[in-house]
């Protein structure tokens, strides 16, 4: 997945923190989980081709509908819920030979419908489980497709080919489109509304995301943001697959050897008004539900015990979490904050209506907490938001992290799987700090189609094997090994805890006030 840039930088700070004035509960060094869970994704890397039979195999199909190119003139075969959860239709809608995607292919002379010349392999957004055609508006909630796709085959003659598409009520809003080597961003009829790219190869795997949301579309390719559409209208749905842009009309040759076709190799839709699976949020009081889970796609098994739903009132449970003990500034419960900055006290993380809300004062105190579970090796999932409580000032810094045990980064390496300097972000960053590493030498990844005011699944995974982010299901970075003459592999720490911070680098005055909210922290064991 291309979604991430990796830079290596060497910055000067350190993320400093008193003792804890009590020890772990337990430490775990070789935990052992049950086998992965039925119906459970494939983890990147590992070989799906013997599993998948069916699309829905691959693609989680639950809310669309799948039009083909065949059937009567004008009236194609529409294939919808429960019959496309086992169907395929060899060469129009099949599993890839690596089985890790969806060939979706319309030859030119291709069945179309009443509203279009061109023929189509292509899904259309559903809801209820596939049993009523979506329809929302851009001004109404955060509406999100994600989707990694390759442009395998055009047609002769007229080479153009849509890989997916936002419809309104009446017409298609905005499409990928290819035209040989060209890849544009449509808007209404202009075609060539944006170049994304004029060197396209075809096979190369690429991520499209549509956030649309107060009026506007946002597109994001391979994690980037490359424009932007001002858009108000109604009755709107995603669409995906191969739409061939081209017919018997006006290329040659006419028949099943001429045809478009696309690989889908990742699909998801998600909806902020409580609509879809619920990866992102703008639920002001909470999150809508759990979302899209790495440890539900990758069958990580049941949480440990150390895990919190935050299911109570007031300070965080003291069985799970360590807090600042102190009496920093005569205030009980308080000590130094990073660096010297303001202060960490246990008074700023509070426990209420199922969300932990951690504060950011614009006096410097802010929250901390440390869970009370020190690990060689495991996995977490956070579901979380931030953002801004006050018009100006320096902003704080949200993390998850794993902090090593011995306070010692520089020696055993530290992982901030989630930092970011903004509350109000619109990327999702990580630091990876590398173990016997006097200079402090990292490695950054940055995906900025995630918008961090909204709820997501931050997960993290710490094996033999190397460090792995997720996002809402979906891997964004991976890292092993790396070591040279200057720092050990990234993934030899030899045993850290999961710390939770929303960190002040200014001082006490001239900050920004901000809340980063935690709706739940799950913890996994490695087997």
């Amino acid at each position: 997945m291309t979604r991430t840039r990796m830079t290596r930088r060497t910055v000067a700070w350190r993320r400093s923190r008193p003792a804890l004035a009590v020890a772990a509960l337990a430490v775990v060094t070789a935990l052992t989980v049950p086998a992965q869970a039925a119906g459970a994704r494939t983890a990147p890397g590992t070989d799906t081709a013997a599993a998948a039979e069916v699309p829905a195999d691959v693609l989680d199909l639950t809310d669309w509908k799948l039009t083909l190119p065949t059937g009567e003139d004008e009236d194609p075969t529409e294939i919808t819920q429960p019959e496309l959860a086992d169907y395929s239709e060899d060469p129009y809608f099949v599993v890839n030979e690596d089985g890790d995607g969806v060939r979706f292919q319309a030859p030119v002379n291709g069945v179309t419908t009443g509203g279009s010349s061109n023929p189509r392999s292509e899904l259309r957004e559903m809801t209820d489980g596939g049993e009523d055609e979506a329809s929302w508006s851009s001004t109404e909630g955060t509406h999100t497709l994600t989707v990694k796709e390759a442009f395998t085959h055009v047609p002769e003659g007229r080479p153009y080919v849509v890989g997916a598409q936002i419809h309104g009520a009446d017409d298609d809003v905005t499409a990928l489109r290819l035209e040989g080597s060209k890849l544009y961003i449509t808007e209404d009829d202009t075609t060539h509304h944006h170049l994304v790219t004029d060197d396209y190869q075809l096979g190369t795997p690429i991520e499209l995301k549509y956030v649309v949301s107060d009026g506007e579309v946002k597109i994001y390719y391979n994690g980037e943001l490359e424009d932007t559409l001002d858009y108000d209208g109604d009755g709107n749905y995603f669409k995906a697959g191969a739409y061939t842009q081209a017919n018997c009309g006006n290329t040659d040759p006419c028949s099943d050897d001429n045809y478009g076709e696309v690989e889908i190799y990742d699909l998801s839709v998600d909806h902020g008004d409580g609509q879809g699976d619920g990866g992102d949020g703008d639920d002001p009081d909470g999150p809508s539900d759990d979302g899209t889970q790495a440890a539900v796609e990758y069958g990580w098994g049941d949480p440990l015990p150390i895990s919190d739903e935050f299911d109570y009132s007031g300070p965080v449970d003291p069985d799970k979490w360590s807090t600042p003990s102190g009496d920093e500034g005569g205030t009980e419960g308080c000590w130094p904050g990073h660096n010297d900055n303001g202060r960490r006290c246990a008074k700023n993380s509070v426990v209420g209506d199922g969300i932990l809300t951690m504060t950011g004062d614009e006096n410097g105190d802010t929250g901390w907490l440390s869970q009370k579970l020190d690990a060689h090796y495991g996995r977490w999932e956070i579901r979380s938001r931030s953002y801004n409580t006050g018009d100006d000032g320096e902003t704080y810094h949200p993390l998850h992290l794993i902090w090593p045990t011995s306070d010692d980064r520089h020696e055993d390496g530290e992982y901030d799987w989630v930092e970011y300097t903004d509350p109000d972000a619109q990327c999702l960053g990580a630091w990876l700090h590398y173990p016997d590493n006097p200079s402090d030498e990292k490695e950054h990844f940055e995906d900025c189609s995630v918008d961090m005011t909204q709820w997501h699944n931050f997960a993290f995974e710490w094996t033999p094997d190397g460090l792995t982010g997720y996002v809402d299901g979906k891997q964004y970075f991976h890292m092993a090994d790396g070591a040279d003459d200057e720092h050990g592999d990234i993934q030899d720490m030899p045993e850290g805890n999961l710390d939770i911070q929303l960190d002040n680098f200014t001082g006490t005055d001239g900050i920004r006030p901000a809340a980063f909210e935690v709706d739940w922290v799950r913890t996994y064991a490695v087997d």
